[in-house]
């Protein structure tokens, strides 16, 4: 079964994910810290597992408190063993500014949260689609 490393404050926003992935019929592992502190930490001991024992998928909220979001996965692509992680950025926000950072510092995809529930089911879709394609940016 595979991994899924969700850094999110928002249990709500938790719960959703958790929707998104039982949508599409996802069995996973799901590992979420509620705070940037939580999510560096977690990079280190991510970072130094066997590649098989790291998650298929990390998603990261960009307004995590403590440490942000952008710092957390500045952090993950500067560590070798993390760097072809996919990472998805989610995020309430729609800056271009954001998106452009997400990227330059290697997100693999910019998810933006949706007002409806419809579309944040759409992530459970996104999420499979990375599982079956580590590799991809979409």
């Amino acid at each position: 079964m595979a991994n899924l490393f969700l850094a999110e404050d928002n249990p709500a926003d938790v719960f959703l994910v958790r929707e998104a992935l039982a949508a599409h019929n996802i069995e996973i592992d799901l590992t979420v810290v509620p705070d940037g502190n939580a999510a560096m930490r977690a990079v280190e001991e991510i970072c130094a597992e066997d590649e098989c024992d790291r998650p298929g998928v990390v998603m990261l909220d960009i307004n995590l408190p403590l440490v942000d979001g952008f710092t957390v996965l500045a952090a993950l692509r500067d560590h070798p063993n993390c760097a072809l992680v996919p990472v998805i950025i989610v995020s309430s926000s729609d800056s271009a500014r954001d998106r452009q950072k997400a990227f330059s510092l290697g997100a693999s995809h910019y998810f933006r949260k949706p007002p409806d529930l419809n579309g944040f089911l759409e992530l459970g879709g996104l999420i499979g689609s990375f599982l079956r394609n580590p590799g991809a940016v979409l």
